[in-house]
């Protein structure tokens, strides 16, 4: 029953007392939302307590939500969560050194590679001013239209697409394919 019920159905039945109904759209979109969480935080373990943060903070606030599009709401959510994470890591000196050990498959090159350039990525990425940044992984990650992500950023349809337009082609002047 759960899984062919809207959003606004399941949250109903949730505030009507049916937790079910929350964890149907906890795994509706929890995919989505540790990958959001993802590009704000370079660690794992950050990343998926951003996540369940978010899913908390939503259950907690499902009282209050008045409608429109769920998913924008949520990717609010941890979008604010996930800012809030970064304001907060900056005010600490953290220094985060990788303790791996060095690779020694064949294919060690190329997964250094492989790695070398989503390192590029998501360089370039957290380069893009913040709005860019938001509109860019709500549109790829959220993977929303530009109407909800508007919706969800408190901007125009038409600001979310100029925003999402220059990100891309920042992104192709900064990250050119090698070779």
């Amino acid at each position: 029953m759960h899984s062919d019920a809207t959003d606004a159905e399941l949250l109903q039945a949730f505030r009507g007392g049916d937790t079910r109904a929350f964890e149907t759209l906890v795994r509706r979109y929890q995919r989505a939302v540790l990958a959001i969480a993802r590009r704000f935080t370079r660690d794992e373990d950050d990343a998926e307590d951003l996540a369940q943060r978010a899913f908390i903070n939503a259950s907690e606030r499902a009282g209050g939500w008045r409608g429109g599009s769920f998913k924008s709401w949520l990717f609010r959510i941890v979008v604010n969560l996930a800012k809030n994470h970064l304001r907060d890591i900056a005010r600490f000196d953290r220094s985060e050194t990788e303790h791996e050990p060095p690779p020694s498959a064949p294919e060690a090159h190329d997964r250094l590679e492989a790695r070398e350039q989503q390192k590029v990525v998501r360089e370039a990425v957290a380069r893009l001013p913040r709005r860019q940044r938001e509109v860019l992984l709500l549109r790829i990650d959220g993977d929303l239209p530009f109407a909800e992500i508007a919706q969800a950023l408190g901007i125009t349809e038409v600001n979310a697409k100029v925003n999402f337009h220059h990100a891309v082609q920042k992104l192709k002047d900064w990250v050119k394919p090698q070779g």
